[in-house]
């Protein structure tokens, strides 16, 4: 069989700012086929793969992909780098989990002469690419927490609920080299854990500031790893702060041990008095019920939002 190669024609980048680590939508590709003699490979089939590098020198690639493809009668064609058929060897689970952010690509051409590959292009990605993900990179990084306002099953693609599920270390490359353990270490190996926030209400990491008291205090979100104390990732309990002092205002008797302290403009706050009993003296106890609203945990006038992170 003849041996082929590719006379570069054009590149052409399309700039997608979607909701995922790139757009997904990949960039063309249009090149020429001729024989080694240098002859147009005109109405012909061919096989070519690509494969994207994370550098010149990067022993193995993140995404490989081959597609089929029929030249016209001036030996070209064109092909959508991202929307080929994926090789089993890419490191990447899918296209759009492509971090061009993070380091410059290289792309290698090959074309099939028989039962195997020749190489018949290396080179570096001009910086069309990483337009991509210019507009994505500055708004939604890998690692990013946001309320949606829609429910599960409506979450966009390239976020994940923050519900503490664990998942693939590999499969979710970008998130877990943004996050890591924090929040559970999963398996211990394959995976990883999201963060939990059902129910949850957010707190800035409180540092150097001396702004939470018991920072120190603070304990693993769930029972399967992450951080605790003063890091991100740490969960702390409900707490109310003591209050201390005294009530000054006349008392009403219900009944020999009930009483109402008046304490104008408050209303009456409704109190079991314990007192002076023979040979004791006890406290005076509150029945906050009478005056505000009580519930199960202490919380503020709240929406529900389902937390969601990108990956």
């Amino acid at each position: 069989m003849k041996k082929l190669f590719l006379s570069l024609v054009a590149l052409m980048m399309v700039a997608n700012t979607l909701f995922a680590q790139n757009s997904g939508l990949g960039f063309n590709y249009q090149a020429v086929v001729r024989k080694a003699d240098g002859v147009l490979l005109a109405n012909a089939d061919a096989t070519l793969r690509i494969s994207l590098y994370p550098g010149q020198m990067a022993a193995s690639p993140t995404w490989v992909e081959t597609h089929k493809v029929h030249t016209d009668v001036s030996g070209s064609f064109g092909i959508t780098v991202g929307k080929g058929s994926r090789v089993s060897s890419s490191v990447a689970a899918q296209y759009s989990d492509i971090n061009f952010a993070s380091v410059y690509y290289w792309m290698k051409i090959e074309i099939l002469e028989g039962s195997t590959y020749r190489e018949v292009s290396f080179s570096q990605l001009p910086s069309s690419p990483y337009s991509e993900v210019a507009y994505n990179a500055l708004l939604f990084p890998s690692g990013m927490i946001v309320p949606f306002a829609g429910p599960v099953e409506k979450i966009p693609a390239g976020w994940l609920l923050c519900d503490g599920t664990a998942i693939s270390r590999s499969t979710y490359a970008n998130l877990y080299n943004a996050i890591g353990v924090c929040w559970g270490t999963g398996d211990g190996s394959t995976t990883f854990n999201l963060p939990d926030l059902r129910g949850m209400f957010l707190r800035g990491v409180s540092g150097a500031s001396g702004n939470d008291a018991d920072a120190n205090k603070r304990t693993m979100l769930t029972n399967n790893g992450g951080n605790t104390g003063n890091n991100v990732g740490s969960y702390q309990g409900d707490a109310i702060r003591n209050i201390t002092g005294k009530v000054n205002g006349s008392m009403e008797y219900n009944t020999p041990s009930e009483v109402f302290y008046q304490t104008s403009p408050m209303e009456k706050v409704h109190g079991t008095f314990y007192g002076w009993q023979p040979n004791t003296w006890s406290k005076i106890g509150f029945d906050a019920s009478r005056v505000v609203p009580v519930g199960s945990d202490n919380r503020p006038k709240n929406v529900y939002v389902n937390y969601i992170i990108k990956y």
